[in-house]
């Protein structure tokens, strides 16, 4: 038998079947099939085995999963087939509405509600996650491991839902780059407004570097209406080059102010976050600046993968090395952006943004105009310790950059203008819940008008990401 409509409406459609029209399909077969299904499929917590075919991918499979159980609703086989392939390919509502038909089946079965309480959880529906984990917990034939992981859960829901948060993320990794210095890519350059041959070790230099960062948070939850937070985050970076010392690089960050969100309808929100700003960097093992500031973020969602960004950004900084008093002055930043679903698994961004160098010294001070695309795609669970779907994005960005006046030490007859692509892909791989390994490829070129700033990287990393 065929479906009469395309797969997603027809998901919708199945989903919505009433409770009590489902069970009176199914039940005629409940018990007959349930004491094989308890002991093949919910020993463990995790996934179970499924026979994975060769031909078809993860999709395929999802897609062929529900079919199947679309054809034959009592089937308790099926219907837990599909709620792992929903799982694998990152459809944790799919799954939701496939496990609590199981319970309407079979009551009594704690692996489900566990299972029911984790899917809640990562959903961030922490009063229906409590409803299950709790039963788990009260639950007597549970083993005490089980139990453990419930518990564990719904401390982490109390710790969620205290007016007092706290989360925080560190990220450690190893980079190499084909031009670490970001030096000119030709010895031949302009000094004083004639040619001049640069010392190699000033062109382009390859080199590796290790990279630490750290981003914490604290959120305060007034419980209003509408909500309303009083939130402050720390961030931290520094990275070690193998023999690029000069251009070592520490930074520090303060960001503080409250956040309101709106929610004029289900599914929508209007989020206004004002902040002050405080930043200190250091370059080569010496201060470099130091700044203060302020800014506002907007973000408006119209529906789970569809939002509007804006925002601006004001810092004023001082240097603390004489050498660099001539760039001493403001940075503003002003931003826009939207988010749009592409498909059920693919995710897209455009960018826009505007920033403004400014610096006592007019020949460092600068616009540059930019546009910026971003794809992320959903793959799925490609190995099953994976505890959540993979990840896939692609970066691609051109930038535009024209400066005041031109520099006199370079050439008083050529204002400087670049024009900058910058590309990049990203995979991210769950090793755990709160532990990531990502891979990071990608490519920068600037094309400039003097040869001393034309310049190309390529660059690819390696990071471990925890968070708590």
């Amino acid at each position: 038998m065929s479906p009469p409509f395309g797969g997603k409406l027809l998901r919708i459609l199945f989903m919505k079947i009433s409770c009590s029209a489902f069970f009176e399909c199914v039940s005629r077969k409940a018990h007959s099939l349930w004491p094989a299904l308890f002991v093949s499929l919910f020993v463990l917590l995790g996934p179970v085995s499924v026979a994975h075919s060769q031909e078809l991918t993860i999709d395929e499979q999802y897609d062929a999963a529900f079919l199947e159980m679309y054809e034959d609703v009592g089937n308790l086989d099926k219907t837990f087939r599909f709620a792992e392939l929903a799982i694998a390919v990152g459809d944790l509502e799919g799954a939701v509405a496939a496990l609590e038909r199981m319970l309407i089946i079979e009551p009594d079965l704690p692996q489900v509600r566990m299972q029911l309480g984790t899917l809640y959880f990562q959903l961030g529906s922490y009063a229906m996650a409590l409803t299950y984990l709790n039963a788990v917990v009260a639950h007597e034939e549970v083993p005490d491991d089980v139990k453990q992981s419930a518990q564990e859960l719904i401390t982490q829901i109390d710790a969620l839902t205290s007016p007092h948060r706290f989360n925080g993320t560190v990220v450690a990794g190893v980079r190499y780059q084909s031009n670490a210095n970001g030096g000119p890519m030709t010895q031949n350059i302009r000094l004083f407004g004639g040619s001049a041959v640069l010392d190699e070790q000033y062109t382009r230099q390859a080199d590796w570097d290790i990279s630490l960062a750290g981003q914490f948070n604290y959120v305060y939850d007034f419980e209003t209406e509408p909500s309303t937070t009083l939130e402050a985050g720390v961030s931290a970076y520094s990275s070690w080059q193998d023999k690029q010392s000069q251009i070592d690089t520490t930074l520090f960050e303060l960001q503080a102010g409250p956040r309101v969100i709106f929610t004029p309808k289900p599914g929508s929100a209007l989020d206004l976050r004002p902040y002050v700003v405080v930043n200190d960097m250091a370059l080569g093992g010496k201060d470099s600046f130091e700044g203060i500031g302020g800014g506002l973020d907007l973000a408006l969602r119209t529906s789970t993968s569809s939002s509007w960004t804006a925002g601006t950004r004001y810092v004023d900084r001082d240097y603390s090395q004489a050498a660099e008093v001539g760039l001493k002055g403001p940075r503003l930043r002003v931003f826009g952006g939207r988010t749009f679903g592409v498909s059920d698994f693919t995710i897209g961004t455009i960018n826009l943004s505007a920033f403004n160098e400014d610096t006592d010294e007019k020949s460092s001070a600068y616009w540059e105009y930019g546009v910026q695309a971003v794809v992320q795609h959903i793959l799925g669970k490609l190995l099953t310790f994976s505890p959540s779907p993979w990840m896939l994005s692609a970066t691609a960005g051109f930038y535009d950059k024209s400066y005041d006046e031109a520099n006199p030490g370079v050439d008083a007859s050529v204002v400087r203008k670049d024009e900058t692509l910058r590309t990049s892909a990203s995979l991210v791989i769950p090793l755990t819940v709160n532990l990531n390994l990502m891979t990071t490829a990608g490519y920068t070129h600037v094309d400039s008008n003097l040869p001393n700033y034309a310049n190309e990287n390529w660059f690819s990393s390696l990071s471990v990401l925890g968070q708590f």
